[in-house]
């Protein structure tokens, strides 16, 4: 009987594993997405991001955009300047006129930039819809949370075929929340101003600078 029950067992947690395996051709797609992007010197995105939740009768909208280049970043949404020099992170808060600065050196820390790489780690990967989006082909790609603790149910990547980057992501939360994030402008390798990554201190005489580290 423990034999039986031992074989089961064992039966149960391959095919647990099979389930979880990422679909290949997800994978390869996912993997053009990456060296796309890190072929850029630098990028610049706007989007437009808006949260639904009919339940709880939250509904949010709001705009933003991001410089990028190496692991610097320079940041703007929801009335916040958010810069990472290399080496420091000041998020400028300026409805509290407060600067919060850290380290930045928590993996698992959410920043702006990971809308272009969250996808890499912590996902199961299978290929979804593809659809036709104002003439651009767009194949979505479903991302299923590995830790079962997470938030989210399931994301849905939206990818243009041709050009390899980003379109979308709707994420799908288990408090019904849904999430859509959508890529409204989007350019490479520009010429960007020398102190766009420098905090200057001397700019925010009357913010209060607390620091987390």
């Amino acid at each position: 009987m423990k034999k039986i029950l031992l074989l089961l067992t064992l039966f149960s947690f391959s095919l647990g594993q099979l389930r979880a395996q990422d679909d290949p051709a997800a994978n390869k797609l996912l993997n053009q997405v990456s060296q796309q992007l890190h072929s850029y010197k630098n990028i610049y995105a706007e989007f437009k991001y808006s949260l639904n939740n009919k339940k709880a009768g939250v509904k949010q909208d709001t705009k933003g955009n991001i410089t990028i280049e190496g692991n610097k970043f320079h940041a703007n949404y929801m009335g916040i300047d958010d810069i990472f020099d290399g080496q420091k992170r000041y998020q400028i808060v300026h409805e509290n006129e407060e600067i919060n600065v850290s380290s930045h050196k928590d993996e698992d820390e959410f920043t702006p930039n990971q809308i272009f790489n969250f996808y890499e780690k912590g996902y199961v990967k299978k290929m979804d819809i593809k659809q036709n989006i104002k003439g651009r082909p767009i194949q979505y790609v479903k991302l299923i949370p590995k830790n079962t603790n997470s938030p989210e149910k399931y994301i849905l990547l939206g990818i243009d075929t041709k050009t390899h980057n980003i379109h979308n992501a709707i994420i799908i939360e288990k408090n019904d929340s849904v999430i859509n994030l959508n890529i409204t402008r989007f350019q490479t390798n520009k010429v960007l101003p020398a102190k766009l990554f420098q905090f200057n201190k001397n700019k925010y005489p009357d913010y209060y600078l607390n620091d987390l580290d």
